[in-house]
């Protein structure tokens, strides 16, 4: 404290302590650092907490746009856009199967294509590569006349937890319907189509989830949608 010498009304003179004002003293502005500190670091804190959640907005919007669109325009073929590739009878000139062009539209131009004549039928056999599936998938449709009568995919990626036994395979009897065992015993990995003389020919094959030595498959073979012949390798 300071002191500070007054005189008095009665004359006389006298030292008093006086006080500093409260601005003046060392723990107040201790505590003013300490405030504004503090006021600064909650200030950033928030700004950074701010930014940072913009910023992860920003990041994840960005990233579902761009894997929405790498989706949208992948340009792969899905098993989908297989499954609806419409087939014509051979022995109608294919009328009624998807066209050449249209098909290239929509799945881009194919990897190879190559052309045979049998009995003065000419076909053409077109292979697409940029398929959604696993190493080596690819779709080949066959067309005469520019229209598909015959296709077939291999490498599309499965999911088949069931271990299909020879057991099994040995039930099976002809008659049994396409939908009735692809329900049971899921889609296959090899699938070939044809129509030709009012009759769809399906050889379906499975490589996946069979029980058996290493590369045991089998193939089943259904006429117009009814089985009519099967063939196993290695099965157990």
């Amino acid at each position: 404290m300071a002191k500070k010498k007054i005189t008095g009304e009665d004359g006389k003179t006298y030292t008093v302590k006086v006080k500093k004002p409260f601005y003046k003293r060392v723990w107040f502005w201790i505590l003013v650092i300490i405030v504004v500190a503090a006021i600064g670091g909650g200030l950033n804190n928030k700004g950074k907490s701010s930014s940072e959640s913009t910023e992860k907005t920003s990041v994840s919007k960005t990233d579902k746009s761009s894997s929405s669109t790498s989706k949208k325009d992948s340009g792969k073929i899905t098993r989908a856009d297989f499954d609806s590739i419409t087939l014509g009878d051979l022995m109608q000139n294919g009328n009624g199967g998807a066209k050449l062009d249209d098909l290239k539209a929509k799945f881009g131009n194919p990897s190879s294509t190559s052309s045979s004549t049998t009995n003065g039928v000419k076909t053409d056999l077109v292979t697409w590569t940029n398929v959604d599936g696993g190493f080596g998938a690819s779709v080949i449709v066959s067309f005469t006349d520019g229209k598909a009568f015959a296709k077939n995919l291999t490498g599309f990626k499965l999911s088949r937890k069931q271990k299909i036994d020879l057991a099994a395979f040995n039930s099976w009897q002809n008659g049994m319907k396409y939908a009735d065992f692809t329900a049971k015993y899921g889609q296959p990995d090899y699938y070939d189509e044809t129509l030709i003389g009012g009759t769809t020919t399906i050889v379906a094959g499975y490589t996946s989830g069979v029980k058996g030595d290493l590369g045991a498959n089998f193939n089943v073979t259904f006429d117009n949608s009814a089985l009519t012949g099967k063939t196993q390798s290695n099965m157990k």
